[in-house]
């Protein structure tokens, strides 16, 4: 399930002395089976110290003051792509194409973009809050980007119309499609912060409350941000030395960050549900590389959490599946195309998914030996 950066052929069999890890007595050396994976534990993350890396740091903390879209409405269960920080132009292509070159997107810093459907498929939002270097860039951006939206073409027919309610600076189009699909798009400039909600339905009026309900959601969590932190520090903690790193030949843009709580519950279909169940556990950091990491708040914490990634994971194909070798402790699934497993450590909780059981057993297995040597 997660593509990479770093492909290491080399395998790696962790072998540990004197108990099974779930404590139970052995005869034997303990044997983890790793794979590649036990040579592939993430680095230290340092500061991020280039222009693209210090974006990046400041997008995935803007995570932690997006909206949730089950949250506007519940039929919205299914994540989708785009899904992500902005830390470039190009970035921000993956919006809105061809606005990469826009005069504007010289003074583009950063932003978040969250994209999410119903089961049926036939509706869908996309949202983003871009930060700008100042109010007059942002209330500029809000005009080029709409007008690259407002270009005719074979396959776009968009113009301008208002929306009840939104506010005058806020620019609003439309566009009836072909299938009957009805899309409406908002860009509204808050201060040095463009606010974007995209949706599309075959009733015109749903995504018309959506782009409303959106910026009234989203302008109370900016209001709320305060002072931006200048801390350059990719990962104070180290969580990301807890797991493995990315393995292949390209980067997910979410990996390599540590999210706060908020911004981790962006990633379930019930982001809601999902905020209760990380406050329950004590959750505030994840962590998320080649496999994922959570900080509880106690080692008593963890079971909670781990409990919730599983009922998470399972469907309908979804079956209960063998540990790995020598780590009873952790739990694993299988479902149509892919397999999870799910370990605790102290107070961290690792996970990891492959697939197959194979690669994800080996990956739970490595990222169980970096957990241990995380909590010392």
């Amino acid at each position: 399930m997660r593509k990479s950066l770093i492909a290491i052929a080399a395998a790696l069999t962790c072998v540990l002395a004197g108990c099974a890890v779930d404590g139970t007595p052995t005869r034997g050396p303990i044997e983890l089976q790793t794979g590649k994976y036990g040579s592939m534990q993430t680095r230290s993350a340092g500061e991020a110290t280039s222009d693209v890396a210090w974006a990046k740091l400041r997008a995935v903390r803007l995570a932690d003051h997006m909206i949730f879209a089950h949250d506007l409405d519940p039929v919205m269960v299914d994540g989708k792509l785009p899904t992500q920080p902005l830390a470039t132009p190009a970035n921000v292509q993956v919006v809105i194409p061809d606005t990469a070159d826009l005069p504007v997107m010289k003074d583009f810093e950063y932003g978040f973009t969250l994209s999410s459907g119903n089961e049926k498929n036939d509706a869908g939002i996309n949202h983003a809050v871009m930060v700008f270097r100042d109010d007059a860039a942002a209330s500029a951006a809000a005009r080029q980007l709409s007008d690259v939206m407002l270009k005719r073409t074979s396959y776009s027919n968009y113009e301008r119309v208002r929306v009840a309610g939104m506010p005058s600076e806020s620019i609003t189009v439309h566009d009836a499609g072909a299938g009957g699909k009805q899309t409406v798009a908002a860009f509204t400039p808050v201060g040095q912060r463009l606010i974007y909600t995209w949706a599309d339905d075959r009733n015109r009026s749903w995504p018309e409350r959506i782009v409303k309900a959106a910026y009234d959601q989203q302008k109370p969590l900016l209001d709320a941000l305060g002072t931006v932190s200048d801390d350059r520090r990719i990962d104070p903690d180290g969580l990301l030395t807890g797991t493995v790193s990315e393995d292949g030949d390209s980067s997910n843009p979410l990996h390599g960050a540590v999210y706060g709580q908020r911004a981790a519950a962006l990633f379930y279909g019930d982001q809601s549900a999902a905020l209760a169940a990380l406050k329950k556990s004590g959750i505030e950091q994840f962590a998320w590389n080649g496999t994922q990491l959570y900080k509880a708040g106690s080692e008593g914490q963890t079971a909670g959490w781990i409990d919730y990634l599983v009922k998470d994971f399972e469907d309908d194909s979804s079956r209960k599946a063998a540990s790995p070798q020598d780590l009873n402790a952790a739990r694993c699934l299988t479902r149509d195309g892919a397999a999870g497993c799910f370990v605790a450590v102290g107070p961290y909780v690792g996970e990891a998914y492959g697939k197959d059981l194979a690669d994800a057993q080996q990956q739970i297995s490595a990222q169980y030996g970096f957990m241990k040597k995380l909590a010392g």
